[in-house]
């Protein structure tokens, strides 16, 4: 049996860890002996219980801070692996692919790459900050033995400068809301074509841009709904009409993806975004900012119309282009469980597991 150990920060159902969460979920118990390490505070308690409840020994670390990670400094993480005689180390992220590359054992190590750093870095940490982490990072992936990119635009940037890189593109459950919601309960009209943002509410993810010209944009029964919080909220409450509905962070984002049509997003960067597979298997239809992964997502769609992506200048003429198209959601959500499932995810990142 393979001892196979995830790493992270801490386990939550966000983007990253809805990945790792989709693997375990997927892997061959009778094959795999499964864990999971943990570095920071910020687990979700109910994740933790439910994966040990499932067998998966969940190690959580209550003696580490980034810092000190950084700085070599992290016994207790060198201590489990140590002492568990892993087969494989699958760590995701900044600190976990640091950790893991430091490691001086007989383990095969692989990371998830969820991000093109170039620039999700600069743009989060600014640029003489970005430079000392790109350099730390890049440092770090290339003692492991695989880089596995999230999506392939994501593998174009990062093969340009890593010799040991592939990909595998994320893949997703099915997925089922938790909760139902009408559009009366959010004040939309039956009739009305919904479009739905969720996420982060900040600079990166374009909002306000979105807000600004989809108020310039829509029709009398077109409306929006705005799920999530942060930095760039109040501006976005500023900007918007009323068409548009900010609704805060929402645990349960399923339940209105299931009230909407179109999934949309302004954002500058993405690996590949797990909430746009979601939006997928939901059946909605795609508008979509001109970045690679997001192009990626659309142009796959070969058989099945997905949708539409915009640059900042053309973003009327492909919503124009969308409202000519018949969105189809019964032949979207198919698409997403047969081209973009956790199932194929999970079947290729065993297959590096074993060799």
């Amino acid at each position: 049996m393979l001892k196979v150990v995830f790493v992270t920060n801490y386990i939550v159902r966000n983007g990253p860890g809805n990945v790792i969460l989709n693997l375990i979920s997927n892997l061959d118990d009778a094959r795999y002996e499964i864990s999971l390490i943990t570095l920071f505070e910020g687990n979700d308690t109910y994740v933790v219980k439910n994966l040990r409840n499932k067998g998966v020994r969940v190690y959580e670390c209550v003696t580490l801070n980034r810092t000190m990670c950084i700085l070599s400094r992290a016994a207790e993480f060198e201590e489990i692996v140590q002492r568990e005689n892993f087969d494989v180390i699958h760590s995701h992220g900044f600190i976990g692919d640091i950790l893991s590359s430091r490691l001086n054992l007989p383990v095969k190590r692989i990371t998830t790459i969820h991000n093109n750093m170039y620039e999700d870095y600069l743009d989060t940490y600014g640029y003489a900050k970005s430079r000392i982490f790109i350099a730390l990072h890049m440092t770090a992936l290339k003692r492991l033995d695989e880089c596995v990119c999230c999506s392939k635009s994501v593998y174009d940037v990062m093969k340009r400068h890593l010799p040991n890189v592939s990909f595998i593109r994320n893949g997703i459950e099915p997925v089922q809301a938790h909760s139902v919601i009408t559009r009366a309960e959010v004040d939309v009209p039956e009739d009305a074509r919904v479009f739905l943002y969720a996420g982060v509410l900040n600079s990166r993810k374009n909002i306000v841009w979105l807000i600004e010209n989809f108020v310039q944009c829509h029709e009398n029964d077109e409306y929006m709904l705005v799920l999530g919080s942060g930095e760039k909220e109040a501006e976005c409450k500023a900007k918007a009409d009323d068409h548009i509905r900010m609704l805060g962070f929402q645990a349960d984002p399923i339940a209105y993806m299931n009230i909407s049509d179109v999934y949309v997003s302004a954002s500058k960067s993405e690996g590949f975004s797990i909430s746009v597979l979601e939006a997928l298997s939901c059946g909605l239809g795609l508008l979509l900012s001109d970045i690679p992964s997001h192009r990626e997502v659309v142009e796959m769609g070969q058989d099945v119309y997905l949708g539409e992506v915009f640059s900042l200048d053309n973003f009327k003429f492909k919503l124009d282009a969308l409202r000519k198209k018949k969105i189809d959601k019964v032949e979207i959500s198919a698409f997403q469980e047969k081209e973009l499932s956790a199932k194929e995810m999970t079947k290729q990142y065993g297959n590096f597991y074993i060799s």
